[in-house]
């Protein structure tokens, strides 16, 4: 069994307070990855400084002269990457020592058919400490359970072939957010996805995505999306419709707009009610109005494509 090489693409905007601890994970790597492509989007901090401080790895500085989002900083990562495989690291978050060696070792045993892979994670919201441990299965990385919520979280798990990344067209730039939500729907219209469901990287939240980015992306998803889905199979178009909402709802209740996050809810629920026992959970914790806001919510876009700035 031979294992790939792989590039690290980490997209950045004015975070050197925690990149240099997203680096330092990824230099710990017992697999070292071939280079680390640090995308720069118009950062306007000591970025450059930090970035210094890892002369002696194979880095390299990608530089955008004004911000242009996360979909076009990991695109640009993409396409200066020379590896064979991508993996994702958001400039706040960290990986464990292993998971590269057992990630790609995972993916060079994958059939012909699996482009991407992903892992667990933990989250950790870093304005009151408190986690929640995602572990995706097999079942919730099929096309049909990715029309009603995205658990992955490609933004910090994903490794996938440059050559399937770029085949797709890279994220959609015209998203503010979803972007990575969008790009595993279109993906596995074609491939599939293998996982490891133990938590292989910890995802640092320290804010909420506003309400104006979210409302955008989901009528963009519906323009895209909708009327292939509701061609393909009537259920798959429903389940569509009822997750934008479900999306919209949560991008509502962090604006602290609970009225209309209660009717985005319920429209969501007559449109597709076949959710499963942690969607209800779910919603009956934000009816108890139980803290840490945070998990009272488990919206379609994984957590490390939902932060503003990267």
């Amino acid at each position: 069994m031979t294992i790939a090489r792989y590039s690290v693409v980490i997209p950045t905007y004015n975070r050197a307070s925690t990149l240099g601890r997203a680096l330092a994970s990824v230099t710990a790597q017992s697999f070292p990855a071939a280079e680390i492509v640090v995308v720069d989007d118009g950062s306007t901090d000591d970025t450059a400084a930090v970035l210094a401080e890892y002369a002696a790895w194979p880095l390299r500085h990608v530089v955008h002269p004004r911000n242009l989002g996360a979909a076009a900083a990991r695109n640009s990562g993409v396409e200066a990457a020379t590896s064979p495989w991508i993996a994702f690291l958001d400039s706040d978050d960290e990986w464990m020592p292993d998971k590269m060696d057992r990630q790609m070792a995972a993916v060079a045993s994958s059939g012909p058919d699996v482009r991407a892979h992903v892992t667990g994670y933990l989250i950790i919201d870093t304005r009151n400490d408190r986690s929640r441990t995602f572990r995706p299965t097999r079942r919730d990385i099929t096309r049909s359970a990715m029309l009603l919520g995205c658990p992955l979280c490609p933004g910090s798990t994903l490794v996938v072939s440059r050559e399937a990344y770029l085949e797709l067209g890279g994220l959609d730039t015209g998203l503010p957010r979803l972007e990575d939500w969008d790009w595993a729907i279109r993906y596995l219209d074609s491939h599939a996805f293998a996982v490891i469901a133990e938590p292989l990287a910890i995802v640092h939240k320290g804010s909420d995505p506003s309400y104006a980015h979210v409302k955008d992306s989901v009528e963009r998803l519906r323009l895209v999306h909708r009327e292939r889905l509701y061609d393909r199979s009537w259920i798959d178009g429903r389940k569509f419709d009822s997750t934008l909402l479900v999306e919209e709802a949560a991008g509502a209740l962090y604006d602290g707009n609970n009225r209309k996050a209660v009717a985005l809810t319920l429209k969501s629920l007559l449109m597709y009610p076949f959710r499963d026992l942690t969607f209800y959970a779910t919603l009956a914790q934000r009816a108890l109005r139980v803290p840490g806001r945070l998990f009272d919510a488990r919206p379609a876009s994984p957590p490390a494509g939902r932060r503003e700035p990267r």
